[in-house]
């Protein structure tokens, strides 16, 4: 991968990078090994409450076999995503029972930031 760009990640692109990971991955592994991708940080925010135009990584807590980092490999090469931004690679790899205490507390941040862009929208109309 190129290290000599900076890239900028807006939603169209990461959708169109994550179904290109998720082909490539079941390319490598085939349809019976599951995987996870939790998408954390700037491209959450980004996907989920639309107000943040664009981020510079995707952090990802990825839940997979070892086999995701030679499928981001290959996309982020595919599309000439500089070192420097793959989040992808320089991700939380969690096994075990961590995952779902992981996932328990991605999702409680969620929600608070869910609320809390509520109340700024309403804040706004006041």
């Amino acid at each position: 991968m190129s290290s000599e760009q900076n890239a900028e990640f807006i939603r169209e692109n990461i959708d169109i990078y994550l179904k290109e990971v998720a082909k490539e991955y079941r390319k490598q592994v085939g349809k019976r090994m599951p995987a996870k991708l939790i998408l954390i940080g700037g491209s959450s925010v980004l996907l989920n409450y639309g107000f943040r135009n664009m981020t510079s990584d995707i952090d990802a807590v990825i839940l997979a076999a070892s086999s995701m980092k030679n499928a981001i490999n290959k996309v982020g090469d595919h599309f000439g995503l500089p070192d420097e931004s793959q989040s992808f690679i320089e991700n939380v790899m969690a096994t075990g029972n961590n995952v779902d205490k992981i996932a328990e507390n991605l999702q409680k941040e969620a929600d608070k930031a869910t609320v809390l862009a509520e109340l700024r929208r309403r804040k706004k109309h006041l």
